[in-house]
């Protein structure tokens, strides 16, 4: 009985893969059609960043998918609307060096159909405010932030960002005061 059922599954699965393969069936055809790739969103890289934007390409990272690399800038996205929007005023934030006693966070912002400073810029104040989050439970009235990914820090007031296919990235290490 078992040996019928195995012959038996083995023919459907081989009619079934020739008729997948049949190039000339309308099926394959209407499957051939619907499979084309999407159109892929465009991330502006130029060497040095054009007026208004905040961020200029540092290249890509080598491994698999799009691993895109921005430096940008700190002061910028923290003199923003949308940083005056999302940030704690009574929290203050300072960019480019940090103290003793430190924190890191990974945040990451939704790259989808966004410009690549909409996306570090959003994922930079994603990990700001997870920092004054922490501050305010801890009673502290202040934070000192710098870049730090991939345990390197990049000082000075610009921080790494990193932007893929559907996510960017940020790593901030920072202190409380």
């Amino acid at each position: 009985m078992t040996v019928r059922i195995s012959r038996v599954l083995l023919l459907s699965a081989a009619v079934a893969l020739s008729a997948c393969a049949s190039k000339g069936e309308p099926a394959a055809a209407a499957e051939h059609e619907t499979s084309r790739p999407a159109p892929q969103v465009e991330h502006r890289a130029a060497a040095q960043p054009a007026s208004g934007t905040i961020c200029r390409s540092i290249g890509s990272v080598a491994g698999k998918g799009k691993n895109d690399a921005y430096m940008c800038k700190a002061s910028a996205v923290l003199n923003s609307a949308e940083a005056r929007e999302v940030l704690d005023p009574s929290i203050r934030v300072s960019y480019g060096s940090t103290g003793s006693s430190t924190n890191v966070s990974r945040q990451s912002a939704n790259a989808t159909g966004k410009s690549t400073d909409e996306t570090c810029q959003r994922a930079f104040l994603n990990a700001v405010k997870r920092f004054q989050s922490t501050a305010q439970r801890r009673n502290k009235r202040a934070i000192r932030l710098v870049s730090f990914y991939d345990r390197q820090v990049k000082g000075g007031n610009e921080y790494e960002c990193h932007v893929g296919t559907f996510h960017s990235y940020v790593v901030l290490k920072g202190s409380y005061h």
